[in-house]
């Protein structure tokens, strides 16, 4: 992995930098490198041991470093930490509401899809509250990689107040329910959590 330390090129693209020197056979030396070289950036250690907030893969982890030194931004402006800091927390007054919730499953969908970028952007949507746009650009990004999207998901985005009629989201979600319908779908996606 290349280190251009604070005084990066915010013009570069994230995933060349990331596809540069990194393939999974690398990935636990290149995380170590990374973390090294975060702590150096930040004059701080990336894990705190007694924050116990930070649940994610490997590769996940990987991306998270990266990006920070990357952008030369913290740990705590990456888009995905509010979303992880949210998920494990104790009191439900602390949860983000249905709307947020909503967004972080189209952005698990993206991630899985191998859309990272169109997952950074979602979350960063999500994050400003801007929900309608965020259902629009996410229904619009899961029709453009042609991804069959979850009855329970498209009937909880219609559901929203958020989802306007004639927005993208409604007409995409609409149609999708209707090809499902004429098509006979079948099961759903195993791989895809919905929340309730």
């Amino acid at each position: 992995m290349k280190t251009q330390g604070l005084d990066v090129f915010y013009d570069s693209d994230f995933e060349q930098f990331l596809a540069e020197d990194h393939d999974a056979a690398t990935l636990k030396k290149d995380t170590d490198d990374a973390l090294r070289t975060y702590c150096s950036m930040f004059h701080e250690p990336f894990f705190n041991i007694e924050d116990t907030s930070i649940n994610v893969s490997d590769e996940e982890l990987y991306r998270w470093v990266s990006w920070c030194i990357f952008y030369g931004r913290s740990k705590d402006e990456y888009p995905l930490a509010n979303r992880e800091i949210a998920a494990s927390t104790d009191d439900p007054e602390d949860l983000d509401d249905p709307d947020d919730l909503l967004l972080t499953d189209f952005a698990q969908i993206l991630e899985e899809a191998k859309a990272y970028q169109d997952a950074d952007i979602l979350d960063n949507i999500a994050i400003i509250g801007e929900f309608a746009i965020g259902f629009d650009f996410a229904m619009l990004a899961c029709q453009d990689l042609d991804i069959t999207l979850p009855a329970q998901l498209l009937h909880a985005t219609l559901d929203s107040p958020y989802c306007e009629i004639g927005s993208y989201a409604y007409e995409i979600a609409n149609d999708m329910l209707e090809k499902r319908k004429t098509t006979n779908a079948g099961p759903e996606p195993s791989e895809t959590v919905v929340r309730g």
